[in-house]
């Protein structure tokens, strides 16, 4: 359907090629640009496909009728369009996005191909707007924490995994994971350590108990997590 919807403003602009005059400057008194692209971040814990509202604000002068058909890509690869035109949805469209066909991480929108004309078709606008915004797909991760104390040596290990729909479940994961110990009312970070194989290790020097958890940030494919405290 949006592919039809393309082939359809490229079908309208060539009927105004062919009944209105060829374009001067005139045509200047005409415009229409799109001026913001957004829509809200996803996460995924299983492998549906999921809608995403993408919202489009635009400003226009001297226009009658128009077609706004956005790009939406991942990688630089075409995922689907975003279509919006006068007297229907002129400021958010709906599409389905499958994470475990096209990935996690970083969706842009735009370029758009804008289409414009006035009442009378004698002016138009029929060009690329270069205007982009973006959108996260990202997994959802968790993170435990397991202790044991050996005199005054407590050991910190953490687990971490993530959402792939790509693999349909969890899998390891390897962030940088914040070991944490309770001062007071805050958490004072005492070691960051790269997981590896979806565990870390930490080794403290403690007399009496303290309480620990471990955490990590989200990035671009991946939320952060925090895990449960434990007092050892």
């Amino acid at each position: 359907m949006k592919l039809i919807r393309r082939a359809l403003i490229s079908a309208i602009a060539a009927i105004a090629l062919a009944v209105g005059p060829a374009v001067s400057a005139e045509a200047a008194s005409i415009s229409f640009d799109v001026t913001k692209l957004s829509a809200k971040s996803i996460v995924v814990s299983n492998s549906n496909c999921r809608n995403v509202d993408i919202n489009m604000s635009h400003k226009k002068s001297g226009v009658s009728d128009w077609y706004v058909d956005v790009d939406i890509t991942r990688q630089g690869g075409l995922v689907d369009y975003a279509f919006f035109q006068n007297g229907g949805n002129t400021k958010r469209d709906r599409v389905m996005v499958c994470p475990d066909w096209t990935g996690l991480g970083k969706y842009t929108m735009g370029p758009s191909e804008v289409w414009a004309n006035n009442s009378s078709y004698s002016k138009y606008v029929d060009r690329t707007d270069y205007t982009k915004g973006s959108f996260y797909i990202r997994g959802k991760a968790s993170a435990s924490l397991s202790t044991k104390r050996s005199g005054n040596t407590v050991t910190l290990t953490s687990s971490t995994k993530v959402y792939n729909p790509e693999q349909y479940g969890k899998v390891n994961y390897n962030p940088k994971v914040k070991f944490q110990v309770k001062s007071g009312s805050k958490w004072k970070t005492i070691k960051t350590v790269t997981a590896k194989k979806g565990k870390a290790t930490y080794k403290v020097k403690s007399k009496s108990k303290k309480t620990y958890r471990v955490t990590f940030s989200q990035v671009s494919w991946a939320t952060g997590a925090t895990s449960k405290s434990a007092k050892k």
